[in-house]
């Protein structure tokens, strides 16, 4: 009564939901393929930062037909260019004959809108281990990297050797390179769904190592400015002797005559200072300041205004003067020689009393008794 042809004879004698007898028993078709941004309807940005495909209503039903196991992955593949990637199915809510890939995905390609790329099922391994590259140096801006991509990588089901995938976070979007994943297979990508993955992380394009940079070495003979290295450094000690040198040739805080209430001129009248004075000051004070050879001759920071700091960009000096500690052996040496009474004891005098004792007064009667 009723007529049925081959193809749905194996149909029904197959069961519902199972392989036909008839045609191939994997999902492969060919589709055109365009960017998630010209999707019709519900454009979402978001989209380009997953792994996962938008199929057309057809694509379910075969594959149901197929009796294809979950995951869905599939092989993305472009006969015209010779590259391949793969990923998942997020929505069979696409046109008839097309798929929405993420923007990612069309550069891995390297193929336009409107080209067409072959759809294929595939089965991968579990990942156990992936390596990746950021390209660029904003990613060590991250403070957590690692909770940032675990986040992310909820969107993606499949991880490709090759692939520069994207993520978004903070408004700002990150290109990572996949550099190596495990279990290593022909197809070179991994399955990341539902498995405990091992991330590590290559320098980001452009790092480059900061390379420390020398510092002066220091002989052990020699001795260590009570100043600071932080002042030996700048040499402080050389500014400041500059600056007293300074105020001394250019002002005298004592060098008036002075005045009476009675003007009457004073009998000692202030002389100008000369040439040969100044230098004579100069020679005086020579003791206290040195010379200008950037000797450490000063033990601890002035308590008056401090020389003015012409200082790089960068640099700080606080100034902080460093309490040198007691030598063990100089306090060894200090004590054994007040034992000896090679110096006079700190405590050693007589003293006096306002009263005279008994003991003084029979050693006075003794002294006088003698003497009679």
């Amino acid at each position: 009564m009723f007529g049925f042809n081959d193809h749905q004879q194996g149909f029904f004698q197959s069961g519902w939901g199972a392989s036909p007898r008839f045609g191939s028993s994997q999902f492969q078709k060919y589709f055109r393929c365009y960017p998630v941004v010209m999707m019709a309807t519900n454009s979402r940005e978001d989209l380009n930062y997953g792994g996962k495909v938008i199929l057309p209503p057809s694509a379910l039903n075969q594959l149901t037909m197929l009796n294809i196991s979950y995951p869905m992955l599939f092989e993305l593949s472009s006969e015209d260019t010779g590259l391949k990637t793969h990923g998942g199915v997020l929505e069979f809510t696409a046109e008839e004959g097309r798929v929405y890939l993420p923007q990612w995905m069309m550069e891995a390609l390297g193929v336009a809108p409107g080209a067409i790329i072959k759809i294929t099922n595939t089965n991968l391994e579990q990942g156990r281990f992936v390596k990746f590259e950021p390209q660029s140096t904003d990613f060590l801006d991250i403070s957590d990297p690692r909770a940032v991509l675990e986040n992310a990588l909820r969107n993606y089901s499949t991880m490709t050797k090759g692939d520069i995938f994207q993520i978004s976070y903070n408004n700002k979007v990150y290109a990572i390179r996949v550099l190596e994943v495990k279990p290593v297979n022909d197809a070179e990508s991994i399955c990341v769904i539902e498995t405990d993955l091992n991330v590590d992380f290559a320098p980001p394009v452009g790092y480059v190592e900061p390379t420390p940079e020398p510092s002066a070495s220091v002989s052990r003979t020699e001795t260590p400015n009570p100043l600071g290295g932080m002042a030996s450094s700048i040499q402080y000690n050389k500014l400041l002797q500059n600056d007293n040198l300074k105020n001394k040739q250019s002002f005298d805080p004592f060098a008036g005559g002075g005045k009476k209430i009675s003007n009457r001129p004073s009998k000692k009248s202030s002389q100008p200072s000369t040439p040969g004075s100044l230098a004579a000051s100069e020679t005086a004070g020579s003791s206290d300041t040195a010379a200008l050879d950037g000797t450490p001759n000063y033990t601890e920071l002035p308590s008056n205004s401090a020389a003015a700091l012409n200082l790089p960009f960068g640099q700080l000096f606080f100034g902080y003067p460093i309490v040198p500690l007691k030598n063990v052996e100089d306090e060894k040496a200090r004590e054994n020689a007040e034992k000896t009474g090679g110096s006079e004891p700190m405590f050693g005098g007589s003293g006096q009393t306002l009263r005279k004792s008994l003991k003084r007064k029979d050693q006075g009667a003794g002294s006088s008794g003698a003497k009679k």
